[in-house]
């Protein structure tokens, strides 16, 4: 393997990677440190770089508290947007509403959350209009099964993120409709598999051009940079819910705060 210059990779040149990786904060404390002295050297302003520096190492915090992927620049830049630039008090100019209303940060979220399902459901009503599909339930699973088939019951309930008795409705709906078959599986007969029907891959066809405009208004007024940063933060939201969704599902409310509780605290560190 070659680098940028041009000169080979040798076995010893990953070890030198993980010899600097540990000094990595080190590097960014003593580089802050020269910039802050650079202000009173120099002329030029180095406060914005001091800044980013401080952002850098919380950023690596950020990434070994909570066990994420390899740093990517992009990722970092998607993290330091919600950080940084995302703040109601600089953006929102009904930012002092929550202290009027009496609702803290997280009960709002909770609730714009379940408006903006209201909201997609009633556009995606009105998309589907004249087909077998009813809601934007029996969309997903259609379009979900067509991607992934076959799948069992089980399987396309868990990928939609369902209940199982509301999902079992769902796949009713669509079995009567004609639009999903169930069949055998190839090796385990006891197991049924669900696969979709001509008449299913024709409605699909038939209704995703309207279904994508129906997101497209979902999206709103939001330019590409900041679905992009939505898109980020809901991924983040939907990794921390979906493993408590999968466990054994909680028989009390107490039950429910102590699988809670540890999954929350890199969040704390994240401030």
């Amino acid at each position: 393997m070659q680098t940028r210059r041009g000169c080979a990779r040798t076995p010893a040149y990953g070890a030198v990677l993980q010899l600097c990786k540990p000094r990595y904060s080190l590097f960014c404390r003593r580089l802050r440190c020269r910039a802050v002295v650079s202000l009173t050297s120099s002329a030029m302003d180095y406060s914005l770089l001091k800044q980013l520096l401080d952002q850098v190492e919380a950023y690596e915090q950020h990434q070994q508290v909570s066990h994420s992927a390899p740093a990517k620049l992009a990722h970092f830049a998607a993290w330091l947007h919600a950080r940084a630039v995302l703040t109601p008090a600089a953006h929102e100019p009904h930012a002092d509403e929550m202290h009027r209303s009496h609702e803290t940060v997280e009960v709002q979220i909770s609730k714009l959350v379940v408006f903006m399902n209201r909201y997609a459901r009633v556009y995606s009503r009105l998309a589907l209009a004249g087909t077998p599909l009813l809601t934007i339930d029996d969309f997903a699973y259609l379009a979900s099964l067509y991607r992934a088939q076959p799948l069992s019951k089980t399987e396309l309930i868990t990928r939609n993120v369902h209940e199982k008795a509301s999902g079992t409705e769902v796949i009713k709906r669509l079995l009567a409709n004609g639009l999903i078959a169930e069949q055998a599986h190839a090796t385990d007969r006891r197991r049924k598999q669900l696969t979709v029907t001509p008449e299913g891959h024709a409605v699909l066809r038939q209704v995703v051009g309207r279904m994508t405009q129906a997101a497209q208004i979902v999206s709103g007024d939001l330019n590409a940079e900041e679905r992009q940063q939505l898109l980020y933060l809901l991924r983040r939201l939907d990794r921390f819910h979906l493993p408590i969704f999968l466990a054994p599902r909680p028989e009390s409310f107490e039950e429910l705060l102590l699988q809670w509780e540890p999954l929350r605290q890199p969040a704390k560190t994240e401030r």
